[in-house]
């Protein structure tokens, strides 16, 4: 199996850095695997295609590293896998579904407490923060798997209470923090960034975080052992490839017309 990892795209280089690591790991586990990007970054997916067919690949799983169903993992990503097959003809390209907001996400941001040399105590709480979207579905997505599944971090980080921020769209970082010192009676927070990658929208929460004096735990999705399963589920769950050559229809012999 070949594994291309489709990712968002930053202009900043240390997104396409995490996405090539990550990538880099898989493979060095047997699983040979590319990145393309959507925006910014190269290659796009339609060159990472013809890069792998003429490679002699014969086929490819996409795996978008997105996690929110908004509107790239619903519009763009389809657009993309439709342009690999055009592209590259005669590739076999399966999409999987995106990682997503599987609860290994929750597992990843164990690891990067775990890694860290940040302190979790019994009336610490810990705080998701990712970027948010306008998409009111893709927040409460967000809220609903620290709801069902939070309990994951609270338990195995010994911590008092769990909840999601936003920077766009449910709540803010600073509401949070105020809701878990009044409901849950957290007196010590960890910030654990939401994102695959590093670049921009990571440096957004790190600053939303730093104006209320809130730690951040160090890392990204990309870097953890649980994110790269979480790719390797997607991959093995999805259809078989398919390429954009159709083949021609058997014709039936004319029959002979007689004088």
């Amino acid at each position: 199996m070949t594994l291309t990892l489709l990712a968002h795209g930053s202009p900043d280089p240390r997104h396409a850095h995490d996405v090539a690591s990550l990538a880099g790991r898989l493979t060095m586990a047997g699983l040979p695997t590319r990145a393309a990007y959507l925006d910014h970054d190269a290659p796009s997916p339609a060159v990472a295609a013809r890069r792998l067919d003429a490679e002699g690949a014969g086929s490819t799983t996409v795996v978008p590293l997105l996690l929110a169903p908004a509107y790239h993992a619903r519009v763009d990503v389809p657009a993309a896998v439709a342009a690999m097959r055009a592209a590259a003809p005669d590739l076999g390209v399966a999409a999987a579904v995106p990682v997503g907001l599987h609860p290994l996400v929750l597992d990843a941001a164990i690891e990067l407490v775990r890694g860290s040399a940040l302190e979790v105590g019994p009336r610490t709480g810990i705080i998701l923060a990712g970027t948010g979207s306008r998409d009111v579905r893709a927040v409460a997505a967000v809220e609903n798997l620290v709801a069902e599944h939070g309990h994951r971090l609270t338990e195995a980080l010994g911590a008092r209470a769990v909840r999601a921020a936003h920077l766009d769209g449910g709540r803010p970082v600073g509401r949070i923090r105020t809701l878990m010192r009044c409901v849950d009676g957290c007196t010590s927070f960890l910030v654990v960034t939401l994102v695959v990658a590093d670049g921009v929208l990571r440096d957004r929460i790190v600053a939303a975080a730093g104006r209320m004096d809130l730690p951040v735990v160090p890392g990204t999705l990309a870097g953890t052992n649980a994110l790269a399963d979480l790719v390797v589920l997607r991959a093995g769950t999805a259809p078989a490839p398919t390429t954009a050559v159709v083949a021609a229809a058997p014709t039936r012999p004319r029959a002979r017309v007689r004088p």
